[in-house]
């Protein structure tokens, strides 16, 4: 502390430390660009003081506040407080709301408090925003319950309209006049009394009270949005619209018509062929963009015999250009399948359901997301076969407690009747799927009551029947959803290069499980296996140690996969038509 001291006096001069009623200690003048422990003003060279026993720091004319003053905004005398706010208080200035700090000049009487600085001003703010409110707005210095057009009591003094009796929190007079969520394909309105009707909010569908203000669609008259609910970060997207143009955005089709069921598809370099027989093609047969097998939807197959790549016909569909509740900026669908582009074929975590992915995927341009093609076909609302009883909604990001698995997810719908929520990844479950213990389609059951036990025919473990679980309506087959569900289920099939290795992803329904050439233990994820150099790999995080190489999901695309000729599962098609079951 000495050495600290003598290089203080030396470059700021010999002023004697002073003894101020403000602070214990003594306090040595300095200009710190240090917080002020008396106002919420920032100045970079403001005279001040500073004790190096505690670190505390006030600028000059904080520091010399009088003990008591009398203020405009206020009926009583003020006193000045070094301890910080009372213990009772809410702690936010009166006037700017900012956080009080030590210095605080409080009525007990009223509980009404200001920091050093607003204390310092001698007149009550008004301000003129025709945004707003057509009068001058004056500041109420208190703490008031009054019917705010955003309908919330929140911190912070209102402004007021003496003419014309309306209120309005600090933070609700700049919202911004016009904007444009994802949800809505219509420009909203802000209106501070939204009139005599029935409304649901189309954010958290929740009630909207008339009384108050909200977002309105011209278009649509029954389209309102609480103030708030619209104007929250992870719905808006922070643009204020007002005096901006409308313009009609082009829309670029996902395919060209070349004849009757050819298309142009942009993501693939050769035609399509439409195939809507019904057969049911062998589940080796993946759909390239949601990485599920075809099965028996409508299809488009390359037309090309040495190229292997197909879309179901609701993929071959998927706009370009998507806007969605599930993030406030427009989304763009990439394919993911081309090796020669620079985003080409690669892995990636879907940043809703958070499943390892390898189809294509509706990317952001100005955020960090990725969202499986599966996640964006949850539209809302949806009656789901887990809640019939109730829509679901998007209302918030909050992570919670599925209802369906009983396990914490991400990114969920919610009931706004009962308190329901369902994760994306149950949400998006494979509604028909092929496993190798029994010969006839699975189906998702998600709960029955029963007086017997439940076995898994692939784990041979209890199962549940409470919870959701994949039964053979023919046989009565039960299986765990995570015992057909895997992690390689929405890994298209073949053959890609990671690293400097040549990989394939190959099924795991041989009779007897390889040992993975990594962990030593047998490879129970029925959904596939990793093939590499000619050993087994049971998982990602063994083929992450395999290789050497870091896969990291969260922010950039790390792993960059250049997709090989598939001629692992190559069929035999004539004329274009798969081997079918």
């Amino acid at each position: 502390m000495d050495n600290i001291w003598g290089i203080f006096k030396s470059s700021h001069g010999a002023s004697e430390p002073q003894k101020l009623p403000v602070h214990d200690h003594f306090l040595q003048p300095s200009a710190f660009i240090i917080d002020c422990s008396g106002c919420s003003e920032t100045k970079n060279d403001a005279d001040g003081y500073f004790c190096f026993e505690c670190n505390f720091y006030v600028h000059k004319e904080c520091a010399e506040s009088p003990l008591e003053i009398n203020h405009p905004s206020h009926s009583h005398p003020l006193k000045l407080r070094w301890s910080g706010p009372p213990g009772y208080s809410d702690k936010c200035c009166c006037f700017c709301g900012e956080t009080l700090r030590l210095l605080v000049y409080h009525c007990s009487i009223c509980n009404f408090s200001l920091d050093t600085a607003c204390a310092r001003k001698h007149e009550i703010p008004s301000i003129d925003y025709p945004k707003a409110h057509e009068h001058r707005l004056h500041l109420l210095a208190k703490r008031v319950s009054f019917p705010c057009a955003c309908g919330k009591d929140v911190p912070g003094a209102p402004y007021l309209c003496h003419q014309c009796n309306f209120m309005i929190h600090s933070d609700c007079l700049v919202l911004p006049r016009v904007i444009h969520l994802t949800r809505h394909e219509h420009r909203i309105s802000r209106s501070y009394f939204i009139g005599p009707g029935k409304f649901s909010c189309g954010v958290c569908h929740l009630e909207l009270d008339w009384r108050y203000g909200g977002y309105r669609c011209s278009i649509c008259p029954d389209y309102v949005v609480h103030l708030r609910c619209a104007t929250r970060d992870d719905v808006w997207d922070g643009i204020d619209l007002d005096g901006i143009p409308e313009e009609e955005e082009e829309i670029e089709k996902p395919f060209e018509v070349v004849d009757d069921n050819v298309i142009k598809h942009f993501s693939h370099e050769h035609d399509l062929e439409l195939n809507e027989s019904g057969d049911v093609c062998h589940e080796t047969i993946h759909c390239s963009a949601c990485a599920l097998p075809v099965y028996f939807d409508p299809y488009c197959i390359c037309s090309s015999p040495s190229c292997d790549f197909v879309l179901h016909k609701t993929c071959a569909n998927l706009p370009r250009k998507l806007r969605h509740e599930l993030h406030k900026h427009t989304l763009t669908l990439r394919p993911n399948t081309n090796p020669d582009e620079e985003h080409g074929y690669n892995l990636f975590n879907c940043t809703v359901c958070q499943q390892l992915c390898s189809g294509f995927k509706y990317v952001c341009s100005s955020c960090d997301v990725q969202i499986d093609v599966r996640c964006t076909s949850v539209k809302e609302p949806i009656i789901h076969e887990s809640h019939l009883q109730h829509k679901l909604f998007f209302t918030s990001p909050e992570a919670k407690y599925c209802g369906a698995c009983g396990e914490n997810a991400s990114t969920v719908l919610n009931c706004v009747d009962c308190g329901f929520s369902l994760g994306y990844d149950c949400a998006t479950l494979p509604k028909n799927v092929k496993h190798k213990c029994d010969t006839h389609f699975l189906s998702v059951c998600y709960g029955e009551e029963a007086s017997g036990q439940y076995w898994c025919e692939a784990c041979e473990r209890e199962v549940d029947p409470r919870r959701r679980f994949y039964t053979c309506e023919d046989c009565s087959t039960t299986l765990h959803i995570k015992c057909v569900i895997g992690e390689f289920t929405f890994w298209r099939p073949g053959k890609m290069a990671i690293s400097s290795h040549e990989v394939a992803i190959v099924p795991n329904d041989s009779a007897s499980r390889p040992y993975c050439y990594m962990c030593r233990t047998r490879c129970e994820d029925t959904s596939g296996v990793i093939y590499v150099s000619e050993e087994y790999i049971c998982s990602s995080k063994c083929l992450e140690e395999y290789v050497d190489f870091s896969i990291t999901f969260s922010n950039t695309q790390t792993v960059e996969m250049a997709l090989d000729q598939l001629e692992l599962f190559r069929l035999d098609h004539i004329s274009h038509s798969w081997s079918i079951l």
